[in-house]
């Protein structure tokens, strides 16, 4: 049985066939879950996921943990490495408005390099709220709203 945030990524790296980059998918990953916490009041990982502010932005201290259990489950590959895709189709179970989520952030930010992923979240209000090392709290992500009006609200 999988945990939500190990759903998530499995959920990232299906919909964008192969994530090319861990630095990549740990974005992702963060983008996710802050903006589906900004509009739904949770996040789609479990609510006791901790996001810690790292050199190269918002790291959930589960990740790496996270990435092993799906590649040891034989769910994902890493070939070569850091590059990273489903090895067994499975369907995993996330809400309407989680998956939906996850669309749109794949959508905005799917394409992008690393490199401006990380530059994005740099200039982000949960990220700006944490010291180096510091846990970056939900609640910050009340902030981001008005930087996604396009947000594609359920109901």
């Amino acid at each position: 049985m999988l945990t939500k945030s190990q759903k998530l990524l499995y959920w990232l790296i299906k919909r964008q066939k192969c994530v090319e980059d861990k630095t990549k998918l740990a974005k992702l990953e963060y983008f996710a879950d802050f903006i589906h916490f900004a509009f739904n009041n949770s996040p789609i990982s479990d609510q006791t996921i901790v996001y810690t502010r790292q050199k190269q932005g918002a790291l959930s201290r589960s990740f790496d943990d996270d990435l092993e259990v799906l590649k040891k489950q034989g769910l994902i590959t890493e070939q070569p490495k850091y590059h990273y895709r489903v090895k067994e189709d499975r369907s995993v179970d996330l809400s309407h408005s989680e998956k939906a989520t996850i669309e749109y952030v794949l959508s905005k930010y799917g394409h992008l390099s690393f490199n401006e992923l990380i530059s994005l979240c740099h200039r982000q209000a949960p990220y700006l709220s944490a010291q180096d090392g510091g846990v970056m709290e939900f609640f910050t992500a009340y902030n981001l709203v008005d930087e996604y009006a396009d947000y594609p609200m359920q109901g």
